[in-house]
């Protein structure tokens, strides 16, 4: 059986695959602040460009900013693909599918940009709409499978 032939695990196909180069992108970003600002997680990658490692100080905000927006994705993206999959897989209408999984990616999206740039109330917006998508595709998967 090709799952892919189901339009609705396209639509999950899709927007997680979409996430994953999102989570990709902001891996990358934190990579190159750390390079940039010569502000390394480890001291062997300071020994590795030569340097020593910076005395104990307060670790910079823009790459913890940048860690905790990944972290949040991790804690949130994590379950969606089993949520997501398992409600796709249910045979829900199409429109719904783009709806509840292509809503719940954008609001990620946006959730990581409010994050990164520090912007309140948007990011708390984003993440309650990101979360009540969720929720309502955990509801439907649960209904289909009891």
């Amino acid at each position: 059986m090709d799952l892919l032939a189901q339009p609705a695990v396209r639509v999950f196909a899709f927007w997680y695959l979409i996430l994953v180069l999102k989570m990709l992108m902001l891996i990358f970003r934190t990579s190159a602040t750390r390079m940039r600002l010569s502000t390394f997680a480890a001291p062997e990658d300071y020994a590795m460009v030569g340097a020593a490692p910076a005395a104990a100080s307060a670790p910079d905000e823009r790459i913890e900013r940048l860690r905790r927006a990944l972290q949040n994705d991790l804690e949130n993206i994590f379950p969606f693909f089993g949520v997501g999959l398992i409600y796709a897989l249910s045979g829900p209408s199409l429109g719904m599918a783009r709806f509840l999984i292509g809503g719940f990616a954008l609001a990620r999206i946006g959730h990581t940009i409010f994050y990164v740039r520090g912007l309140q109330p948007h990011r708390t917006i984003a993440f309650l709409i990101g979360m009540t998508l969720l929720v309502w595709m955990l509801l439907l998967a649960l209904w289909s499978v009891l």
